[in-house]
């Protein structure tokens, strides 16, 4: 008779399995781009153009620069597909780390409300004695309200942000935990990033262009069955296209080295935190010798504590700042951004 019950509790636990969710960055990002509306429409967009040139490819009849554009496009299409994982992908990077410094952002604003509470408490023992005046134990009152605040602001965060996240790994209304990020990937000297650049999205097409020209001259290219105008003026179209192609080597390399002093600087706000990260933990370390001693109060070690856990805060952050410049990077050697 208790098999119902029995049951009905096992399907509530299997739900609330399924309601969970853990994740890493790599996970998180696969996902992303499984999912993005972006990826399955450029998806679909590869398989009509392969179909196209396929069936192009099995006409006798077709020439050389209908053929020719219809690879074209082909080629294009997967550089698009590539483009939309990578931007989903990003995206997903940049929700997962902002997920994480929420994550932090609570737990550092939940030690100050420890420890304003506990000078609160001290205040209020110290007014009971006569020591402290009724102005301190209001301002100590204020303190605290400000730091409970400061939680709640902190919570409703977090919520924002791991909804975000869900909303981009469809994973809305699961519960997710998530692990810390990596470490940054090592950023290359910028000739290997320039190095990179005939993937470009921009390049591929500019370079598109110059083959079409190419192939347009070479069918008419022929005094005895095209007029001499039409010869000129396809080979005017081919010039235009070989400068515009080395124009946009050009400024693409300009946008690489922009991007690439852009991740340099992130790199070396990640030094100086990784520097001040060592310093308040050793200062801990410091602290705590101290306080075992009994020469400095738990009041103190605990502010020495946050301290350190902001240090170690600003540190994540600035890791993942890094990591996000050198994705920009990344995304514009693929012309997706």
């Amino acid at each position: 008779m208790h098999r119902r019950p029995i049951a009905l509790l096992l399907i509530l636990a299997l739900g609330v399995a399924h309601a969970q969710l853990a994740l890493d960055l790599e996970r998180a990002t696969d996902r992303a781009a499984d999912v993005a509306a972006g990826v399955a429409s450029a998806r679909l967009d590869l398989t009509t153009a392969e179909r196209d040139l396929t069936r192009i490819e099995a006409d006798p009849t077709t020439l050389r620069v209908a053929l020719l554009q219809s690879t074209h496009a082909v080629d294009r299409a997967r550089s698009a597909l590539r483009s939309a994982a990578a931007v989903a992908r990003d995206g997903a990077a940049s929700a997962y780390t902002a997920a994480l410094e929420a994550d932090a952002q609570l737990a550092l604003t939940e030690a100050a409300l420890a420890i304003a509470t506990t000078v609160r408490e001290a205040i209020g023992i110290q007014f009971d004695a006569g020591a402290a005046t009724r102005l301190d134990v209001e301002r100590a009152d204020d303190d605290v309200r400000a730091a409970e605040r400061d939680v709640a602001d902190a919570t409703t965060a977090r919520a924002l942000s791991y909804d975000r996240l869900a909303s981009l790994i469809d994973a809305v209304g699961t519960e997710l935990t998530l692990a810390a990020a990596p470490e940054p990937r090592p950023l290359l000297p910028l000739e290997a990033y320039v190095d990179d650049l005939a993937g470009n999205s921009q390049v591929q097409a500019a370079r598109q262009q110059v083959e079409l020209a190419e192939a347009q001259l070479a069918a008419i290219d022929n005094p005895l069955s095209s007029a001499p105008a039409d010869i000129a003026a396809a080979r005017d179209r081919l010039e235009a296209a070989r400068l515009q192609r080395d124009e946009q080597a050009r400024s693409l390399t300009l946008v690489v080295r922009q991007a690439h002093n852009a991740a340099l600087s992130a790199e070396a706000r990640v030094r100086a935190a990784e520097a001040a990260a060592a310093s308040a933990e050793e200062e801990l370390t410091i602290q705590r010798l101290r306080f075992d001693a009994g020469s400095v109060s738990a009041l103190a070690l605990a502010r020495t504590e946050q301290q350190r856990l902001a240090q170690a805060n600003a540190l994540a952050a600035a890791r993942h700042g890094l990591d996000a410049a050198i994705r920009q990077l990344q995304l514009t050697l693929l012309g997706a951004r």
